[in-house]
């Protein structure tokens, strides 16, 4: 079961942004890492590009935050979720950020992925297997697992399904790298405060 790994909560839809990293990890500084949406023709599009994440909470909404501003900037309605698969600048920063460091993560079955010996592991309400993370799953295309960690307290990561952000929980060097990266929109979280909404790829 999660709870003699990761320790995440088996059940309920739980949406405080805290939550969704494992107990072992919830110590560490958190960033919710935004993913970038995909336009018409393909190309991956920041949240930046029409809001200032820095300006908002981690609790940020995509449809709230945009609605306001699709009367003067139609080309925001255009842009789908890239449903968490990776574009290469954000693959890149990631495994940056990765390193070294081995991690465990937990993929969705429903992405039909499944090992064929392997027992589902149930996180809220969804089932999940459980795998080594390899350089693969951290790829331009890829899907990247919804829930990652390190046996040593030193990175961890969740989200939704068909995820448009990450909750991490990095060290304080991998905390500062993240918020730093030029490839990346994130925010800090605030974890007495910030939750994690719906995602756009719902």
């Amino acid at each position: 079961m999660v709870d003699r790994t990761a320790q995440l909560d088996e059940s309920g839809w739980r949406t405080v942004a805290r939550d969704f990293v494992p107990a072992s990890h919830r110590d560490l500084p958190m960033p919710r890492v935004y993913l970038p949406f995909i336009d018409r023709d393909g190309t991956a599009v920041r949240w930046s590009r029409f809001v200032d994440v820095e300006e908002h909470s981690a609790s940020l909404n995509w449809f709230e935050a945009t609605r306001r501003i699709a009367e003067e900037r139609p080309a925001v309605r255009d842009l789908v979720s890239c449903m968490g698969e990776l574009d290469g600048s954000t693959a890149e920063a990631l495994r940056d950020a990765i390193g070294d460091l081995s991690l465990r993560c937990l993929r969705w079955v429903g992405y039909g992925e499944v090992p064929v010996t392997d027992s589902p592991i149930r996180v809220f309400g969804e089932e999940y297997f459980e795998a080594d993370l390899v350089p693969a799953d951290v790829e331009s295309g890829r899907r990247i697992p919804e829930f990652a960690w390190d046996a040593d307290k030193r990175l961890a990561w969740g989200s939704r399904l068909y995820p448009d952000s990450l909750i991490v929980a990095a060290e304080p060097s991998i905390f500062r790298r993240l918020r730093a990266d030029p490839r990346l929109d994130s925010v800090s979280v605030r974890v007495d405060r910030d939750v994690l909404p719906g995602s756009s790829g719902d």
